[in-house]
């Protein structure tokens, strides 16, 4: 199979990862219903609706009342496009492939949805661990008691972090969706990665609140949807974990 055809099905599934992230939430059907663009309502013909060269021909508006798409839309696209490739590039055509997709694309979702509701969903982690399991079952990606390890420290973990929180701040500080998907995400990395990936999501969650603090000049929000955070962070870990605490350990010698 060809570097350049897994693109092309890295962008396929990319459009149906924004078609995931905008109907999960509200309870619509992701199968057997054409899109439809969400101010007018006009049903997307097929050839308005091809992932990227679609938003470029049509300027990044509906055909039909003009509205505006949402950058979302080829980001999420061109992202899906590049992990698929980069895991085809890694592990090839093989069950680890198939079962760190499977994670991948569901961390996209959970990040989109997150972001737009602050809300990391209980359907989709339920799925994306069922998903999981089966095919580490027959697939044998990793071994079973580091998977189970690895989702009882993620979980354990977090919903520590989260009653530390709330006592500290008096207030909820971290959901149980964010300990929830460090549950399912401790599955699919193990026991040896999924207190790094934590570590690195809290880490690019503090620079990127810098860093928009520092921009806009603004307050914090009370309210921060740490699910992209942590996404970033199992990614990240997933390609380049062992690179990524050599190097920190490096800081230190």
């Amino acid at each position: 199979m060809s570097e350049a055809f897994v693109i092309l099905i890295g962008l396929a599934f990319g459009s149906f990862l924004n078609v995931c992230a905008y109907r999960i939430p509200r309870k619509k059907t992701l199968l057997f219903s054409r899109s439809q663009c969400p101010n007018c309502g006009h049903t997307i013909p097929f050839y308005y609706n091809i992932p990227v060269l679609s938003f470029i021909l049509l300027k990044g508006k509906c055909r039909y009342c003009g509205e505006k798409i949402s950058f979302q839309y080829p980001i999420v696209e061109l992202f899906t496009a590049f992990i698929t490739w980069a895991l085809f590039v890694n592990f090839g055509l093989t069950a680890q492939t198939l079962f760190y997709a499977v994670f991948v694309y569901s961390l996209i979702v959970i990040a989109v949805i997150d972001i737009k509701t602050h809300l990391i969903l209980n359907k989709v982690l339920i799925v994306v661990l069922v998903l999981g399991l089966l095919i580490n079952f027959f697939g044998r990606v990793i071994p079973f008691i580091d998977a189970l390890l690895g989702a009882v420290i993620g979980g354990g973990v977090m919903f520590l972090v989260a009653i530390l929180g709330n006592r500290i701040f008096k207030q909820e500080a971290m959901g149980m969706g964010d300990v929830k998907l460090a549950l399912v995400s401790g599955f699919f990395l193990g026991w040896k990665l999924i207190l790094w990936s934590l570590y690195i999501g809290f880490v690019i969650a503090l620079l990127s609140i810098g860093v928009i603090w520092i921009i806009k000049k603004k307050s914090v929000p009370r309210h921060i949807p740490m699910g992209p955070f942590f996404a970033s962070g199992f990614i990240l870990n997933l390609f380049y974990g062992q690179q990524l605490f050599e190097w920190y350990l490096g800081l230190f010698s």
